[in-house]
């Protein structure tokens, strides 16, 4: 078989989507197997650097498409990062504030997120995915040069009225406090990629499980959606797998030829 190069999401694809960061005995397998093969493995997520870093490190795999494709590392060294609109981000934040919804942004790439709201603070802290939030009663978002992301309160009346935000990217997610606006266009960061790699499309396969991963289920050649994806990507995908929790992973590599 031709080298390919494959591309996994992170949260509910290479990981658990029970247990955060867990990743399955049979996942280490397929990967130890498609290295052995001569494939190309990089991981293909939404997450900011230092978070998609981590899973790097534990799988050992040295080129990443991160912050939903804004991002790009090969071989461990961050060669592109695409900013989003700071105009446009700022906009968003002074819509949120006429429109009474509670926010919190990141600026850098570390865990801190930064708020006016106590009330933010308390309600956004409930989950795992806030490491670190502060409350700055005075911060001012117009005096940023640089937005990586906002959180804003998970109430769907109120963020319908919010404008342009697809112009960056927008995910909510089920029982969850906050939705996400921030990039998610990753095959874009799978194309830089393949321009320094000198790969093909033709020769792309992505794995993913949910609305993020649409954008790129739609443009890659070949695609496997996970057992526990949203019904959207599994509707768009070139094959459906077991789950996440059962050797998905392993299985749909073991289907399309990739390991034996």
């Amino acid at each position: 078989m031709n080298k390919k190069y494959i591309f996994f999401d992170i949260d509910g694809t290479l990981t658990s989507h029970t247990i955060r960061n867990h990743i399955s005995d049979s996942t280490f397998l397929a990967i130890k197997k498609l290295r052995e093969n001569g494939h190309f493995i990089s991981l293909a997520t939404g997450r900011a650097v230092f978070l998609t870093k981590e899973i790097a490190e534990k799988t050992t795999i040295e080129s990443l498409v991160c912050e939903g494709g804004n991002g790009l590392i090969v071989d461990g060294e961050l060669v592109a990062y695409e900013p989003i609109n700071i105009d446009l981000a700022k906009d968003i934040l002074r819509q949120c504030d006429e429109l009474g919804i509670g926010w919190a942004v990141s600026n850098v790439d570390n865990p801190l997120l930064i708020t006016r709201s106590e009330d933010v603070k308390t309600s956004f802290s409930v989950t795992s995915f806030i490491r670190k939030i502060e409350v700055h009663k005075d911060y001012d978002y117009n005096n940023e040069t640089s937005i990586r992301r906002i959180l804003i309160e998970n109430n769907q009346e109120k963020y319908k009225q919010l404008q342009n935000i697809e112009k960056i990217g927008f995910m909510k997610y089920e029982g969850s406090p906050f939705a996400l606006i921030e990039p998610d266009n990753k095959y874009k960061g799978i194309r830089k990629l393949l321009e320094i790699l000198q790969g093909n499309e033709e020769d792309v396969i992505v794995f993913g499980d949910g609305i993020n991963d649409i954008s790129m289920f739609k443009e890659a050649k070949t695609s496997v959606a996970m057992g526990n994806a949203i019904d959207e990507l599994k509707a768009i995908a070139t094959y459906v797998t077991d789950d996440a929790n059962s050797d998905g992973i392993y299985n749909a590599c073991l289907h399309l030829g990739l390991i034996d």
